[in-house]
């Protein structure tokens, strides 16, 4: 659908007379997430855990289940909540909470709470859960990372709860661990980054960091003075 999409064939797939400017386009981040983690849930288990253990600094895998936007209750029962996908291998539970752009603070500490708290009470998130946020900081450093931390724990304050993870990455770093957990594993891996980089270009998103001239190494060329005398226009 992708293809079809990005090629204009758009009757049938429900965007038939309709926009394809992603900037005018609700739930964005929602085609994004679903288009990179279907092909990811189609992966082989060794690259799957590859390019889970660079995104995640730490081991997970083989994929064992996978849900796109779970429907979930807070335990005073009137509030519904949705995160965006729910990954289990089998011991530990991946909860993904992906905001469209990088480099912009949209990731709501009271919302990552208010998820917690519903796969708490749903029996879902077991002790020692990793919640991935995707998108949506200036600052995925350690740093950055710590103080989402902090207002996470401050928004769970008076509620029962349970020790878990938290992890901060960016779309940007998510493409580089997919070129780096990728790379040599099987024939179609090239093809499977083309696919996914024209997402990324579709939704205005770079896979890689910008490189700027003054940062770039020196080649260390010397042209000794006169070199382009001799040189005329004609």
């Amino acid at each position: 659908m992708l293809n079809a999409v990005l090629a204009g064939k758009k009757k049938g797939t429900g965007l038939h007379n309709q926009a394809l400017d992603i900037e005018r386009s609700e739930g964005a981040e929602d085609v994004l997430t679903a288009t990179l983690f279907e092909r990811l849930a189609y992966l082989p288990d060794e690259p799957f855990c590859k390019v889970f253990e660079a995104l995640l600094g730490e081991p997970f895998g083989p994929l064992q289940s996978i849900t796109f936007w779970p429907s979930w209750y807070l335990p005073e029962g009137n509030t519904r909540v949705e995160p965006d996908v729910l990954l289990s291998d089998g011991n530990r539970t991946l909860l993904i909470e992906a905001k469209r752009r990088d480099h912009y603070d949209q990731q709501d500490p009271a919302q990552l709470a208010r998820e917690l708290r519903a796969g708490w009470h749903a029996g879902v998130l077991e002790t020692g859960s990793l919640l991935l946020t995707l998108g949506g900081l200036k600052d995925t450093s350690q740093s950055g990372q710590g103080r989402l931390l902090d207002q996470v724990h401050r928004e769970l304050q008076g509620h029962t709860g349970k020790p878990f993870t938290l992890i901060c990455r960016s779309w940007q770093e998510l493409f580089q661990a997919l070129e780096d957990g990728l790379e040599g594993t099987f024939s179609g891996a090239q093809r499977l980054l083309e696919d996914l980089a024209r997402c990324y270009a579709w939704h205005h998103l770079k896979t890689h960091p910008v490189q700027w001239l003054n940062a770039l190494p020196s080649l260390h060329i010397e042209t000794p003075p006169g070199a382009f005398a001799a040189w005329s226009l004609k």
